[in-house]
């Protein structure tokens, strides 16, 4: 037979629209518990304040609980029979657990505040020895142009946010006690003293000199001291009160600068208020213990969920249309989920601490509500007959798990599509977690609410492009091939990234947006040609076998996923400590830093989709192979073989 030859799919293996609609809701839920965790970690960073390489270990450990848990949810699921099907009641119970665990975990307190964030603020004044004011930029900090002729002196002071005189009941108002370290991160090119006025309301003051602490060029960059280390002033104010520092009471935080030379620009990037080493170790734990829950939630949800689109159908086009139709579906979570750092970081929120607070129990509102709805409206199929109770004891069982893992492992098309999906969808993930930081200190100079529209923009223009990537997939698929097309789709993808590096342009930031529609072609066209070429493989399975196991399949799959996302997330934590970023710098981050982030941010991805070109290259389970296959098993099963056809 022709190799070109298309078979024509049977009225009864065909799934109804109600069955493609529940099972696409179920995959909307499941892209937006594995979207909106990475695109809310960042704020562990750049909001909670906690360290990239704890923020990488938080991203790796829970995952790898994950992983180990997939394969033996999978074992269970398949072997699981009850009245409401062996994979129903997981995604039932899964999609609660996972949806309320979200939202607990989310509910973190503010790690610093940052004086001059615009969010908690009402207008600062900052008055220069000469009456010259200082104006704020868009990135949160204050800039001031001087002259030795003008100034020798000059007087930042920092007046009224919400935050610092606290209002009853406002919604903006922060809890300034426990906050016993101070950053202040200034770029000045040259000057002779340095000085930070903490003054109360009731008329004392508490200052410290940094002085001591500048660079030998005289120039400063990140200064850190302890409220401890402030000293009681006698000598500004009338010094009344109990002479010790209320945090709660301060009238205003100024910074004196003298001896000014030459002329140049003074900039004081931020001003922060944070939170005791012991609180970011807490939470880390805290956070830790979380996401090992939210996990293991997750897998009780999506290895069943995913091992049923495996099973509803056994007609070799018909799971590409039902993959193509749910994964279009399950887009849509990627046209908000984008959106996600713009929103914590709006106005709308004290921080995004505060932002993600508030997100989370959203997304798992969401979560909860409509990830319950394929186990109530699918239907499971079947395919071989029910698994009797033979009385295996746990080590029997156990032993019988671990064997199924070794003869999975051994199924060669099912390893080349493990290997191709960990290197295309990973790839993707770990690039594009530097994005974000791309988009802040490199295009936006630190403004994070510019730098969250950009991310926001693209990642949505990507989420449209796939949503017409992902039919246009299917189509493909059914006229050339699954093999062929992963080969162009990717291709395509490999020039998004290129274009992606001539897009992180200062000058033309909106150029990025060229390169969402290219790049689009790769997780678009991944997860429909991936889950409708595991379905061919159960069936190759089974005829090597004699048993049905898309739950272990699907398992495996997501495990090899998982290890690369675990791996991504802690590469992330230990890439950009070798580029040398430091969140406390702000806007104020090296060259060498901002230009290496670029290059994992765009070479890590464009690298690993080229090694899964070559992997897919060599993968032989074509569509007469898999019809092939098919008819051996209906023969077993004591079924009519099905007829040829030239029709699609």
């Amino acid at each position: 037979m022709s190799a070109k030859t298309h078979y024509k799919t049977a009225h009864e293996d065909r799934i109804s629209l109600k069955q493609k609609s529940a099972y696409a809701v179920g995959m909307l839920v499941n892209n937006l518990q594995a979207a909106a965790l990475p695109a809310m970690v960042v704020i562990l960073n750049l909001g909670l304040g906690m360290d990239v390489l704890w923020v990488g270990l938080i991203g790796a450990i829970p995952r790898i609980f994950d992983a180990i848990s997939d394969p033996l949810l999978g074992y269970i699921s398949d072997n699981t029979r009850t009245r409401w099907g062996r994979r129903r009641p997981f995604i039932f119970a899964g999609a609660i657990l996972a949806g309320i665990i979200f939202a607990l975990m989310w509910q973190l307190p503010s790690g610093y505040i940052d004086i001059l964030d615009k969010t908690p603020i009402k207008q600062h004044q900052t008055i220069a020895d000469s009456k010259t004011d200082a104006v704020f930029n868009d990135a949160g900090g204050v800039i001031l142009d001087y002259s030795e002729e003008a100034m020798a002196d000059a007087n930042f002071t920092f007046y009224g946010p919400e935050a610092l005189a606290t209002e009853a009941g406002s919604s903006l108002s922060t809890n300034l006690d426990g906050f016993p370290q101070v950053e202040i991160n200034v770029d000045i090119p040259e000057f002779e003293s340095f000085q930070v006025v903490f003054n109360e309301a009731a008329g004392e003051s508490y200052s410290i000199d940094l002085s001591d602490e500048m660079s030998e060029d005289g120039k400063g960059n990140l200064y850190k001291f302890k409220l401890a280390d402030l000293v009681r002033s006698t000598s500004l104010g009338d010094q009344t009160g109990d002479e010790t520092l209320d945090i709660q009471s301060l009238d205003n935080i100024s910074i004196h600068l003298a001896g000014l030379v030459g002329t140049g620009t003074a900039t004081i990037h931020s001003l922060k208020l944070r939170k005791s080493e012991k609180f970011f170790v807490t939470y880390f734990w805290y956070f830790m213990a979380m996401s090992i829950l939210f996990f293991l939630a997750y897998t009780v949800f999506a290895t069943p969920f995913v091992a049923f689109g495996y099973e509803m159908t056994p007609d070799y086009h018909e799971r590409t249309r039902l993959h193509a139709f749910a994964n279009t579906v399950g887009q849509l979570a990627w046209l908000g989920v984008p959106w996600f750092y713009a929103i914590m970081s709006s106005a709308l929120f004290r921080d995004t601490v505060h932002g993600a607070r508030t997100l989370a129990i959203a997304v798992g509102i969401i979560v909860a509500v409509f990830g319950i709805i394929p186990a109530i409206f699918l239907k499971e199929r079947q395919t071989l007959e029910p698994v009797k109770n033979t009385g295996k004891s746990i080590g029997e069982n156990m032993s019988e798990f671990f064997k199924g893992i070794v003869t999975t492992f051994k199924c060669s098309p099912f390893v080349k599509l493990c290997g191709a999906t960990f290197l295309v969808f990973n790839g993707f993930q770990l690039g594009m977690s530097f994005s974000i930081y791309v988009m802040i200190y490199y295009l936006f100079g630190g403004n994070d609410g510019d730098a969250g529209k950009l991310m926001g923009w693209f990642g949505m223009l990507t989420s449209i492009a796939t949503l017409g990537v992902i039919p246009l997939t299917g189509w493909i698929a059914t006229k050339i091939g699954k093999r062929k097309t992963f080969l162009i789709t990717i291709s395509l993808s490999i020039l998004g990234y290129a274009i992606k590096w001539v897009g992180y342009n200062p000058d033309y930031p909106y150029w990025l947006l060229y390169a969402a529609p290219f790049v689009a072609f790769g997780t678009g066209s991944l997860f429909t040609l991936m889950g409708s070429m595991i379905s061919d493989v159960c069936d190759y399975d089974e005829l090597e076998t004699h048993q049905r196991r898309e739950g272990v399949f699907g398992a495996i799959y997501w495990w090899m996923v998982k290890v690369g996302m675990a791996l991504a997330g802690l590469l992330t934590g230990i890439l950009l400590k070798v580029s040398g970023f430091d969140v406390a710098l702000g806007a104020a981050q090296s060259e060498n830093t901002l230009f290496l982030i670029r290059v994992f941010d765009v070479g890590i991805p464009l690298f690993t989709s080229l090694i899964a070109l070559w992997i897919i290259s060599t993968y032989k389970l074509t569509e007469v192979k898999a019809y092939d296959i098919r008819t051996q098993l209906e023969a077993r099963r004591g079924k009519v073989a099905m007829a040829d056809s030239t029709d699609n």
